[in-house]
């Protein structure tokens, strides 16, 4: 076992059990033990019992910090930043480098920061300008050039990690674009009381693309499918604002979920009747590429 465990169990065992009162008295019944034997043995237990919380205390909170200090990694230094862009990118692990290679592939580099140096060694061998350092660093932000930056894109996957970041920025680079990936609505609740108006929920899009293919799939038009999925991820949009404000009172926000989802399949209903048709002819229309055969 490790140091720290061995100190652990030997404070343990060297508390004598509170069973003991019961042994010495019955050893005192049956003349086993005289009483001046009795009362020391009484007189050890209570001051082992007394001592052992003490010594637990103290290892916890002293000797296992210092014996974990000792066997820690040296921290790593951030690196140094010599190239600057009009885009910033915090967190560069598998929704982060999904974005980052889609700028890349149209034109846009980003300066790309991540905290994961293990995470950073594996993507330079990939071929990717990655920078260690821990974004929520004044100093490290204004290496990677957040003053004449336009934007700043976070692709953490930790909410208390980006609202440091936000405050940050909000605070010493107002003039910053920020775009935030969030995990779900109610994290994007707390950004939104934040001032940060550009918000993405990592499985919105996800969940609605598939919601595409499987109309697809049941005979859509993939030009009706693609305005129906912009309808939907606008009136989704448009109700957070609206469910932000009750989001404190769980009863008046389930009644207002509710209203936002009837109105919203209300207006995508009326969409489909009114514009949008089983017939729609744009895009993958095989009667169209047949006319042109």
């Amino acid at each position: 076992m490790s140091p720290g465990d061995n100190l652990s169990f030997s404070i343990g065992l060297a508390q004598v059990s509170e069973f003991s009162f019961v042994t010495y008295a019955f050893a005192l019944q049956l003349g086993i033990l005289s009483t001046t034997s009795s009362d020391l043995l009484m007189a050890i237990t209570a001051l082992s019992m007394t001592l052992t919380p003490i010594f637990s205390l103290t290892l916890d909170k002293v000797i296992l910090p210092k014996l974990e200090k000792s066997k820690a990694k040296p921290r790593q230094e951030a690196d140094l930043i010599d190239k600057k862009n009009k885009v910033i990118l915090v967190g560069f692990s598998h929704f982060g480098s999904t974005m980052g290679r889609f700028l890349r592939a149209n034109g846009i580099e980003a300066t790309v920061l991540d905290f994961n140096p293990d995470q950073v060694d594996l993507l330079r061998k990939m071929g990717f300008r990655v920078y260690f350092g821990d974004a929520t660093r004044l100093d490290l932000l204004h290496a990677a050039g957040a003053e004449d930056a336009k934007i700043l894109i976070s692709a953490i996957n930790s909410t208390e990690t980006n609202k440091k970041l936000v405050e940050l920025c909000k605070e010493h680079f107002p003039h910053l674009e920020i775009m935030i990936r969030t995990k779900n609505r109610y994290d994007a609740f707390e950004f939104m009381e934040m001032g940060v108006e550009n918000i993405y929920r990592e499985h919105l899009d996800t969940s609605i693309r598939m919601g595409q293919e499987a109309l697809q799939k049941l005979g859509f038009r993939a030009h009706t499918v693609h305005r129906l999925a912009a309808q939907f991820r606008k009136y989704d949009e448009d109700s957070l604002k609206v469910l932000v404000n009750y989001r404190s009172n769980q009863a008046e926000y389930i009644s207002k979920v509710r209203k936002q989802i009837e109105i919203q399949e209300a207006l995508l209903s009326g969409e489909l009747s009114r514009k949008f048709s089983m017939n729609d002819q744009a895009w993958d229309s095989d009667q169209l590429k047949e006319a042109k055969d």
